[in-house]
């Protein structure tokens, strides 16, 4: 959405609920009432006054989502009705090259369904109309939330205006305990008392008798009490608004740098404790491995060993070192030898392709000499 075109909202939102409050003191949901408030207003001018095209598709979309908030709920059959009826006005005289679609979340799919079997239920086939003829169209475009969303978009840190000093107290209790309201409470009772009375004489129990007496003033009284403790924390939160946003802009830096500070601090000490605890335990050996000793190594040995058998080279993948095993037929000549059962002899190999020279010659193995550079 277009920074200059943020300023246009606020008069539009007021253009739209003049419309729909038109359209509501008519008691009425048919279409040629809505379209004749819409021509008498010339509602549909209001896309002509911008030229350019990407102001007018960033404008177009801004009059789409404003109007849509009015076609949900919580609002009345006959509001939502017209905020319908506003969306297929707007829709269809966009000047926007593509028309600009209407952003449905998924979400709310489900209450757009109980709206049209309402409007079919009731009869009103112009609001079913208007909604199939959008569908038809391909007016919606159903989304999985109702904005587009996009992760670190403005990157600017923005200061965001404190609102609980206007914020308006919650008046819920007051509301609801009014003075009607008590008089009714006593009555019911008073009524509920003299049933009880009645009971219990009949059949005297004990359960009978448990009737809280002065309910009404104790609730009167209650409600008094939460009215003076807001008020008293609403002026006390209002004067420390005060006096902090007069020495907020002058330590706005320096706290914002300690805080980083601070934060960084937290997260070494936090990595640090972790891995003492994880180099701070031995795990339990299995039981084909317990010929291995598990042996406790601190924080400071965890980084890379020299291997003796790399030469030394820090950091390099240890080779695995084949153990060679004497076969079978050698370990039964050995321990024939060793009782005494065969000569010596007998445990050297012998090699047959030496068939043609004499057993006692000795072949001396032809040395190869390589070509030095």
């Amino acid at each position: 959405m277009s920074e200059q075109l943020r300023k246009f909202e606020e008069p539009l939102k007021t253009d739209l609920e003049e419309l729909l409050g038109r359209f509501q003191r008519t008691t009425s949901v048919r279409y040629e009432d809505f379209s004749s408030m819409w021509r008498d207003m010339k509602f549909g001018d209001i896309f002509h006054g911008i030229q350019n095209l990407k102001e007018k598709n960033a404008f177009s979309r801004i009059a789409l989502n404003t109007a849509t908030a009015y076609f949900l709920p919580p609002y009345s059959f006959q509001v939502r009705v017209g905020g319908l009826y506003v969306l297929y006005g707007l829709y269809h005289s966009q000047c926007s090259l593509p028309k600009q679609k209407i952003r449905l979340a998924l979400k709310d799919w489900g209450d757009v369904q109980a709206f049209t079997q309402d409007a079919l239920s009731s009869q009103h086939y112009d609001v079913v109309y208007i909604l199939h003829k959008l569908l038809g169209t391909k007016a919606f475009h159903f989304t999985a939330m109702p904005v587009p969303l996009a992760f670190l978009r403005d990157k600017k840190n923005q200061v965001m205006p404190n609102t609980e000093a206007v914020a308006k107290p919650s008046s819920r209790p007051q509301q609801l305990v009014t003075t009607e309201m008590l008089e009714e409470v006593a009555n019911i009772h008073q009524h509920y008392k003299q049933l009880k009375a009645s009971v219990s004489a009949q059949h005297p129990e004990a359960s009978l008798n448990l009737v809280r007496h002065n309910l009404v003033p104790k609730l009167f009284n209650s409600v008094m009490s939460f009215s003076t403790w807001q008020n008293i924390h609403t002026q006390g939160g209002e004067a420390s608004v005060q006096s902090t946003s007069l020495d907020e802009p002058s330590t706005s830096s320096s706290s914002n740098q300690h805080q980083q500070q601070q934060e960084c601090s937290r997260r070494a000490d936090l990595l640090a404790s972790i891995k003492a605890r994880s180099y701070g335990q031995v795990v339990e050996v299995a039981k084909s491995r317990r010929h291995r000793q598990a042996e406790l190594c601190s924080a400071g040995d965890a980084g890379p060993r020299e291997d003796p058998g790399m030469g030394g080279v820090p950091g390099a993948i240890p080779r695995r070192r084949r153990r060679f095993h004497n076969s079978l037929r050698y370990r039964t000549l050995r321990r024939l030898y060793e009782t005494g059962g065969i000569p010596e002899e007998f445990l050297t190999s012998t090699k047959l392709w030496r068939l043609s020279k004499a057993d006692q010659e000795e072949t001396t193995r032809a040395i190869k000499t390589r070509f030095k550079w």
